[in-house]
């Protein structure tokens, strides 16, 4: 069962929402966002849509779009992160902006109803393109049209490589889909997101990982995020091979006076 969270801190005040940033994280069956200061989340909220009918998630984005006060108020920023996927990177000397869709279409098969864009990921060197449903898109664009939109791995490759030491795998889980990034150093070695059922989904893709960038089990690192607890299977599962297994600290902007919902582990959604 997935829970659902609607949580406002008491400091929270409308007027001053100009000062306030709105961060918003979108896939084919959720809806998920905060509104947060530098230091602290003020507001957090999920939706989430077990069908993946387009026209009814436009429907259902809209109503929430329009019927959300929290949503209608005015930002400092507000951010969309896109969770697909269907995403490559390509470095920025090998970058051609007239064949973007062509770099998707070369892995993955895109449909007419696919929009293809891309992230400059300036720090890594690198831009990553994706595909996204173009009518969720653009109820997206039609509903919040200050917002600014990236793809959710984009923010993390970002985060990541801030703060990364060693040669360091991170495993982010969202639903159905795991997002998988190796940094050593400040270098990126793999970035990809995968889609998961089960405990040994997640065991099968992280030991893949390892293994095609010959890892070790015991000294390299994996650091988890999203969906998973310590209670979690994948987690007991995870434990049995991998020696140094921690979860991400919280960053700086978590609950002042409510404590996060106890699955999620945050990261930084904005870049």
């Amino acid at each position: 069962m997935v829970n659902t969270y609607d949580i406002k801190a008491k400091d929270f005040v409308e007027h001053l929402s100009t000062h306030y940033d709105l961060s918003v994280l979108v896939s084919m069956d959720r809806f998920f966002y905060v509104v947060k200061t530098e230091k602290e989340v003020l507001a957090l909220r999920t939706h989430h849509f077990p069908a993946h009918n387009y026209l009814q998630l436009q429907v259902a984005f809209e109503h929430i779009c329009q019927s959300d006060r929290l949503l209608r108020l005015p930002y400092r920023r507000i951010h969309i992160a896109l969770l697909s996927p269907t995403t490559t990177l390509i470095p920025v000397d090998l970058y051609d902006a007239a064949r973007t869709r062509f770099y998707l279409e070369h892995n993955a098969v895109l449909t007419d109803n696919d929009v293809v864009l891309e992230d400059k990921l300036f720090d890594i060197g690198t831009h990553q393109v994706y595909a996204f449903n173009q009518t969720i898109f653009e109820t997206l664009q039609t509903q919040l049209p200050e917002a600014e939109f990236s793809h959710a791995l984009s923010n993390l490759i970002v985060a990541y490589g801030r703060f990364n030491k060693g040669k360091t795998v991170y495993a982010n889980l969202i639903g159905t889909y795991i997002q998988i990034v190796v940094f050593d150093g400040q270098k990126l070695l793999f970035a990809n997101t995968f889609t998961q059922h089960s405990d040994k989904d997640v065991m099968y893709f992280i030991g893949l990982i390892y293994n095609q960038l010959e890892l070790d089990w015991k000294k390299n690192r994996l650091v988890l995020s999203g969906e998973i607890t310590p209670e979690s299977l994948s987690y007991f599962t995870l434990q049995k091979y991998i020696k140094h297994l921690e979860f991400l600290d919280n960053p700086t902007y978590v609950f002042k006076h409510h404590q996060a919902p106890a699955n999620w582990r945050f990261v930084e959604l904005t870049s």
